[in-house]
């Protein structure tokens, strides 16, 4: 297992665009959680624009996941498109170990791009002018509702580029990995939303069991959602399962 592992940790930084897209994840984290902090007004009603507590949520955003889920989809979107998980295979014939090496070397990445973000946000904090940032005060979370635990934005991090990376070993497709998450967060979950606003509650179900929609109502603390996390869990899984199950039936 350990062979599997160094493998898996070699193929990952051999790859240029895992080097690019960490830096662009770690300069539009940067930015993002500048902006409140430089653009907004100091010490508003008497309380700090921001806290520290919710400028460490901002690495949650969609817009910096997307980035880690280029690097996710390429765990085996990049194998497909050049042929190298033949390679792969030929090497190391257990498929169980080569899911399970690609799946632990994805949440080292994940957890150390997060705390690289983290740092980089620190920085950020600690250059924003005075009083815009403090830890009085509800903050302000670019996603919406509360500011997230920690744990939180490091949890949904890696689960966002499970998706990512069950997506494309379903479709085998690199592209489809990286599009699909986005296109659904972004797009197509908002349009089943204001569809259903305007279908007299014959769409709620469909709503309520949104994958992207109750991960961010779980990320955010919104009470409303009570069972948000359990349900992203089960899609984050369910998608997991299928791709692990058509990696293992599928030939190389």
């Amino acid at each position: 297992m350990i062979s599997n592992l160094i493998y898996e940790w070699r193929r990952l930084w051999s790859v240029r665009a895992s080097w690019i897209m960490t830096f662009v994840y770690l300069v539009i984290t940067g930015l993002l959680g500048a902006g409140p902090l430089f653009l907004g007004d100091p010490q508003s009603n008497g309380l700090n624009v921001q806290t520290w507590k919710g400028l460490y949520s901002t690495n949650a955003n969609f817009l910096c996941l997307v980035m880690l889920s280029v690097v996710a989809s390429q765990f085996f979107g990049h194998e497909y498109r050049y042929g190298t998980i033949r390679l792969t295979l030929t090497e190391f014939p257990r498929r169980e170990r080569v899911l399970l090496a690609k799946t632990l070397v994805l949440a080292a990445y994940v957890t150390i791009s997060t705390f690289l973000g983290w740092a980089v946000l620190g920085v950020v904090g600690f250059m924003a002018p005075e009083g815009s940032i403090g830890t009085e005060g509800p903050g302000l979370n670019i996603n919406g509702g509360e500011a997230s635990e920690l744990w939180q934005v490091l949890v949904f991090g890696f689960a966002y580029c499970i998706v990512a990376m069950s997506l494309t070993m379903i479709t085998r497709n690199l592209a489809l990995g990286i599009v699909l998450p986005l296109l659904v967060f972004a797009v197509i979950e908002n349009l089943i939303v204001l569809f259903s606003g305007l279908a007299n509650g014959k769409m709620d179900w469909i709503v309520d069991v949104l994958p992207f929609t109750n991960g961010t109502a779980w990320l955010t603390h919104l009470p409303d959602s009570p069972n948000a996390g359990l349900i992203f869990t089960a899609w984050v899984l369910a998608l997991y399962l299928i791709g692990s199950a058509m990696f293992f039936k599928r030939d190389a």
